[in-house]
């Protein structure tokens, strides 16, 4: 009883109503839908479940049986410590994608776009143990950037590549603030789910996203790293491997060979930052390594935020553009689709569509309706003609009914009756 309580009360706040909304839809008081949430109620008939997950649009299973996907999912979230809580809640929110994606294959959905991860859909070796945590995040990197056809340019959407082609579902989602990064993994699917927080620094969105793509492809993508403290060789390598996916050090040195005269300056460097759409630290980085800046030239050029070098170089209005971009929240796509499919022919409900970004039901579902996608009309009611039923019953009875008493007593029944 308390686990079913528990169940109902997580479904209804995944749904973002409270309990007198939810008793209002399942045609319970509220005081009796408070102790089925507490598991004091003394008796819950299966029928009142049953209305309590039609309320909620879901399975009743999901409720009675729980969710098969919460004991088999493993998960990691990079963040600081003391975040047990907010890592929890991250959790849940990959939970929710991922039963409702596993929900969709017994609707028989098509599963376009989805190749699983494991073991990574690249065709290069994992760089040796042997090598540094720098090396094997640079390795990797090029051989991914070989695969994609990418060149030494920049990477303009990272979340395209995963999904298209190495077959990682991506999301942007309003995650707890101490959560940067979050990977989430459904062995049984094959299905990986990476999720990043909003975020107002686009470069820095980008980056813990190509560094969460490092954690799948190493094959650590459900491992959990602390980011405070000393970071782990896995961290440092999924560092290196993100900032030489989007900032490749031979593109960063091509760049710099064709735009500045002798050392880079500030300037210079801040616009290679533009170019590929990283902090400025990557781009020092990767200049330090191949020797065009020295440490201290490093040091002083650090401290710089993106916002301010934008104002200060003279494309402030587009770094602004790109920071309300990166405070959207963008849903998985291949999960999305597969959503308003089922919407669209009535297997799901508005609710559990909206759910996948955090989105208010009633926008979502006018937003789908202006799009021209509506589920199924409910059949329309028959009329029927009493007058033809009350004359049938009448003649099945004049059939079976002896016409008198007398009948009756002949056919050995009861004057009586």
């Amino acid at each position: 009883m308390k686990q079913v309580g528990r169940r109902i009360a997580h479904e209804r706040g995944h749904a973002g109503l409270n309990q007198r909304e939810l008793a209002a839809r399942a045609g319970l008081s509220q005081p009796t839908l408070a102790r089925v949430e507490l598991g004091e109620r003394p008796v819950l008939t299966l029928a009142e479940v049953d209305r309590i997950a039609q309320a909620l649009e879901i399975p009743l299973p999901l409720l009675t049986r729980g969710s098969p996907v919460r004991d088999r999912m493993k998960v990691a979230a990079r963040a600081t410590r003391g975040a047990e809580e907010s890592l929890r809640q991250a959790a849940r929110r990959a939970e929710d994608i991922l039963a409702l994606d596993d929900r969709m294959d017994a609707f028989g959905l098509p599963e376009e776009g989805r190749q699983g991860i494991s073991p990574p859909a690249v065709s290069c070796d994992l760089p040796s143990a042997q090598r540094s945590a720098g090396a094997q995040g640079r390795i990797l990197a090029e051989a991914v950037r070989r695969e994609l056809s990418l060149g030494l340019g920049p990477v303009l959407d990272v979340s395209e590549p995963a999904e298209s082609v190495l077959g990682v579902d991506t999301a942007v989602l309003d995650l707890p603030e101490k959560v940067s990064g979050f990977t989430a993994l459904d062995p049984a699917r094959g299905v990986t789910l990476v999720l990043v927080n909003t975020a107002d620094v686009p470069e820095r969105q980008r980056f813990t996203l190509a560094h969460e793509l490092g954690h799948v492809l190493f094959g650590d993508g459900a491992e959990a790293h602390q980011l405070d403290g000393e970071r782990t060789l896995e961290e440092r390598r999924c560092d290196a491997f993100a900032r030489h996916l989007l900032a490749p050090s031979q593109g960063v040195h091509r760049w710099m060979t064709e735009n500045a005269v002798g050392t880079p300056g500030r300037k210079e460097c801040a616009m290679a930052a533009r170019h590929y759409e990283v902090s400025l630290k990557v781009v020092l980085i990767q200049c330090r390594e191949l020797g065009l800046l020295n440490a201290e030239a490093v040091r002083g050029f650090e401290g710089h935020t993106g916002r301010q070098l934008a104002w200060t170089y003279g494309w402030g209005p587009e770094y602004r553009a790109a920071c309300e971009a990166a405070s959207r929240v963008r849903p998985p796509r291949r999960i999305l689709e597969r959503a308003v499919e089922a919407y669209r022919s009535g297997r799901i409900g508005v609710r559990a569509v909206a759910a996948l970004g955090g989105e208010d039901p009633h926008t979502t579902e006018r937003e789908l309706a202006d799009a021209g996608i509506l589920p199924p009309s409910p059949p329309a009611p028959q009329r029927v003609d009493l007058t033809t039923l009350v004359a049938r019953r009448g003649a099945r009875r004049a059939a079976t009914v002896p016409h008198s008493l007398e009948d009756a007593n002949n056919e050995g029944g009861d004057s009586r009756e």
